[in-house]
């Protein structure tokens, strides 16, 4: 019986590799991409996934903001908020395949069979995985090997104390599901992996063929036993090549035996060291340093919110958390800024949208407006932009900015029939007309600073006469 490979492999929204939603969508084209075949892909679902927050958490949203009784606990977009939490991911992709480019390459006859089967486990995902909403799930036939891409939010219904009653959490939506955790090694990710595994393992018995368990060989060694065993290998290849090769001498072997000593030494030492926790509050920066892990090669175990290393690699760790940089999204700050013009020129919403389509953004109207700037490839969403830039705060800003200017109008006029006006006030107030005037106008840049003196100045139109 013929056998094929199996590969299911768990990513991260937040990690740099984990998830892209714009190249399972072929927004993005990759080198390894054939845009010839890219018709041939098959796509089973392609929600934005700020669509498919609504649609699954806008009533228990609604629900618990009107618990709130303090406007600061209030949640104003859902999708951004767990975005930027560390506690949750936003969402999870799999990535799943049967074969590989040497096995079952796309064109091939196990190719097709892999395309069948990847359906076959598609078409049963979401009936299994009823706690886990796909919102993105796509079969690529334009690279070299058959592979179904599948994006999921992670949700639970489970009672909570503070937190939404319908909420994220991948941990929850697992123990719904039934899988609990034997042990650390054997946790519930561990068991719902190797539960889908055993899925993909039966369509290929339907198929008459096997599993092809790769690379396990040395499945039961321990790391160093596992390093020590490639240790030996090495120096059985060099004597095999000495009974061959007479140009190799003698000081040669020996200078590769120390190197290997050298090795075996440091193996000792990293088996010696104790574990140390290390916990981050920006994903951005967990990332970041666990990247630099990988390049250097420097042993750690991933937990939430951070990983283990050894105590020997602290030096090094530190030093890579002093490199980090942390990366500002452009495109929302030149947006705030450009939505703080317009709304100072704007009498109505809609006039601030068309001017947004004046300036070179795109303007997408929903559930939840939307603008795409020119140089961006996605969306931006206005209730994600923070407090003051939802659809519905710009409103109050407009209406605030009229009830503000009419004020002011007012007290101007009131100043002035008096018979001996406060001539340091009524010049102050005109003045603050003139320059509201010029800001409408866009003639002078609007920018956000200290509101101190934002709040005298109110007082003092507010003042009594």
């Amino acid at each position: 019986m013929s056998k094929l490979s199996i590969s299911f492999t768990l990513g991260k929204a937040s990690s740099p590799h984990g998830a892209n939603i714009e190249h399972n969508n072929r927004e993005t084209i990759a080198e390894n991409v054939n845009v010839n075949r890219t018709a041939d892909n098959v796509v089973y679902v392609q929600q934005d996934v700020g669509d498919a927050y609504d649609e699954l958490f806008s009533k228990a949203l609604e629900v618990y903001n009107a618990k709130q009784k303090k406007p600061c606990r209030r949640i104003a977009d859902y999708y951004d908020h767990i975005e930027k939490s560390d506690r949750e991911e936003a969402y999870y992709e799999i990535v799943v395949q049967f074969g590989c480019d040497k096995t079952a390459g796309v064109g091939t006859h196990n190719g097709d069979l892999a395309k069948e089967m990847l359906s076959d486990y598609m078409r049963d995902f979401q009936q299994r995985n009823k706690n886990l909403h796909v919102f993105s799930a796509t079969i690529h036939m334009d690279e070299a090997t058959p592979h179904l891409h599948i994006d999921f939010i992670p949700f639970t219904t489970k009672p909570s104390k503070y937190g939404l009653e319908k909420r994220v959490s991948l941990k929850s939506a697992l123990d719904e599901m039934g899988f609990t955790a034997a042990n650390r090694k054997q946790n519930r990710l561990v068991a719902w992996a190797d539960s889908e595994r055993e899925v993909m393992t039966k369509i290929l018995n339907r198929y008459g063929l096997e599993r092809n368990v790769k690379n396990n060989k040395n499945a039961h060694l321990e790391t160093d036993e596992f390093k020590r065993q490639q240790d030996l290998e090495k120096l059985d290849a060099l004597f095999s090549k000495r009974s061959h090769d007479e140009k190799l001498d003698l000081h040669d072997l020996e200078w590769q035996v120390a190197t290997l000593e050298i090795e075996n030494a440091k193996l000792i030492s990293e088996k010696n060291s104790p574990w140390k926790s290390f916990f981050f509050s920006s994903v951005e920066k967990q990332e970041f340093v666990i990247c630099e892990l990988d390049r250097l090669k420097i042993p750690y175990r991933r937990v939430e919110n951070g990983f283990h290393a050894q105590e020997i690699y602290v030096n090094e760790i530190r030093t890579i958390e002093k490199e980090f940089k942390p990366k500002q999204n452009p495109h929302r700050e030149e947006l705030r800024n450009a939505l703080d013009k317009i709304i100072m020129q704007s009498r109505t919403f809609d006039e601030v949208l068309r001017r947004l389509g004046d300036s070179d953004y795109e303007v997408r109207q929903g559930k939840s407006v939307a603008v795409k700037p020119k140089y961006s490839s996605r969306f931006i969403r206005f209730n994600s932009l923070g407090n003051g830039y939802t659809e519905q705060d710009i409103r109050h800003r407009i209406l605030g900015k009229s009830h503000y200017e009419s004020n002011l109008n007012n007290r101007i006029e009131s100043l002035s029939q008096k018979e001996n006006p406060d001539s340091l006030k009524l010049m102050t107030l005109k003045t603050i007309r003139e320059y509201t005037v010029i800001f409408a106008q866009g003639r002078l840049p609007v920018r956000k600073k200290d509101n101190s003196v934002g709040r005298a100045i109110q007082k003092l139109i507010n003042c009594p006469h």
